[in-house]
């Protein structure tokens, strides 16, 4: 059975995501790095042959409203997709990671870890906490009301960059 990789995202609701945008934007000009969407991402998949993404991002949406989460500490690793981030803990995440993973015939062993991306780009470590420091937002309100699907672009066959994600489809929650 033939099926294509894909993402889930929590999209910030404005002014929210304009303000994470900005600050994505200038820490990838500072650092040479690829600009993205603020998102958390709530599940990685694979979409079986046949299954309509559509229909189950309308699904899932429709099972979840308009949210508001508290920030957490701003963290940093080694990973790539996780240099720079934000950490999140709330119930309602898990929630609609389920109803996501519930709905792909394909198995997943993605294991939820809400965090909102702030930096993609490989850094040494006292440069990151550096960076940390610099990025709080612990505490902070962040208000979330779209759910993305991510899959590859025309012409590709995986998320492993940046430029080849498709992000145009959206249902607001």
């Amino acid at each position: 059975m033939a099926s294509i990789p894909v993402a889930f995202w929590l999209v910030p609701a404005e002014p929210d995501h304009r303000a994470l945008s900005q600050r994505i934007a200038a820490l990838a000009a500072e650092h040479d790095a690829p600009l993205f969407e603020p998102h958390i991402t709530l599940h990685v998949g694979r979409l079986a042959d046949g299954e309509s993404l559509e229909s189950l991002l309308s699904q899932v949406a429709r099972t979840a409203a308009p949210l508001t989460l508290i920030a957490g500490a701003t963290a940093h690793s080694d990973q790539l997709f996780k240099a720079l981030y934000v950490e999140f803990d709330d119930p309602q995440l898990h929630r609609i990671h389920r109803a996501l993973r519930e709905r792909l015939s394909a198995p997943s062993d993605y294991t939820l870890a809400p965090h909102l991306s702030l930096l993609y780009k490989r850094l040494p470590q006292p440069q990151r906490e550096a960076l940390a420091q610099r990025q709080r937002l612990a505490g902070q309100p962040i208000a979330f009301d779209t759910l993305v699907a991510v899959r590859p672009a025309a012409g590709r066959s995986d998320l492993s960059e940046v430029a080849g994600w498709d992000t145009t489809l959206r249902c607001g929650l």
